[in-house]
């Protein structure tokens, strides 16, 4: 008699946990209702669908949707569609590249009938200073937008040649522009006229200053190396080269020089 009834309520207990299993695979028991609970809150946000550069006009077609989760949106992010195209006073443009799959952040883009002008791009508390460049000391038209350069000054001490020396004055600041032009997505080499760099008040008037003194270079950086590098002045002597030295007589100055493969010395360079 004791059997049937063991055998009863074993079975019974096997067909409730059965019964249990499958309530809960079918969405209906607790562990389901945690797993809803648990689940990540999204919001709609508006990115950008493919790279876009500085002066872009923002278009439909460069806007798509994807939920992004709630509690990691960007600060002054745009709300709405409506917000992002053109308003009553005409369109707005990108002042800072995007990268596709990046939110639209009111801080890059303009107001309406915004212009791309390179004030928008410069960042706050900095300055953009223009330095001459040519072929040569503009690294050969290399130099491009969003690159990273050193700027170096050359000059004579005391007005004389074999005193010249060479300084790092400033060391990895970003160009902004070269000439007129201001888009980082650029990838053709320039010759240009002038840089664009964006620096500090105080490296400003060194710029400046050193613009008075001698002959500005730049050098381009690699642009992954953010470090600033121990430097030291180069000098004349430092190339180990023999230079002209003066040799002063009472009827002028002379210095000995070398022509092609002709040693011509004592040549008089002034009375």
């Amino acid at each position: 008699m004791r059997r049937p009834i063991i055998s009863l309520l074993i079975g019974a207990v096997l067909a409730a946990g059965a019964l249990f299993i499958v309530y809960n695979m079918r969405g209906g028991g607790r562990i389901a209702q945690a797993a809803v609970v648990d689940a990540p809150v999204t919001a709609a946000v508006l990115v950008a669908k493919q790279d876009l550069p500085f002066g872009e006009v923002i278009k439909p077609d460069f806007i798509k949707v994807v939920q992004w989760p709630a509690d990691a949106l960007p600060e002054n992010i745009v709300a709405s569609r409506n917000e992002l195209l053109e308003g009553p006073e005409g369109e707005r443009i990108v002042i800072r590249s995007f990268v596709a799959g990046e939110p639209f952040l009111r801080s890059k883009v303009s107001g309406y009938g915004g212009k791309p002008v390179l004030s928008r791009k410069v960042t706050e508390n900095m300055r953009a200073f223009s330095i001459r460049i040519n072929d040569v000391s503009g690294v050969a038209g290399f130099l491009l937008p969003s690159d990273r350069i050193d700027v170096l000054l050359t000059r004579e001490l005391n007005g004389r040649p074999e005193n010249t020396v060479t300084d790092v004055i400033i060391q990895n600041v970003g160009v902004l522009g070269i000439d007129q032009l201001a888009n980082e997505e650029a990838d053709q080499p320039v010759v240009a006229k002038t840089a664009t760099v964006e620096v500090t008040p105080e490296q400003a008037q060194k710029l400046a200053l050193a613009q008075q003194l001698g002959t500005l270079s730049l050098s381009l950086r690699n642009f992954a190396d953010l470090e600033a590098a121990e430097v030291k002045r180069v000098s004349v002597s430092d190339l180990g080269i023999d230079t002209p030295r003066p040799v002063i007589r009472n009827n002028g100055i002379y210095v000995r020089v070398r022509k092609g493969a002709d040693k011509v010395e004592n040549e008089r360079v002034r009375q």
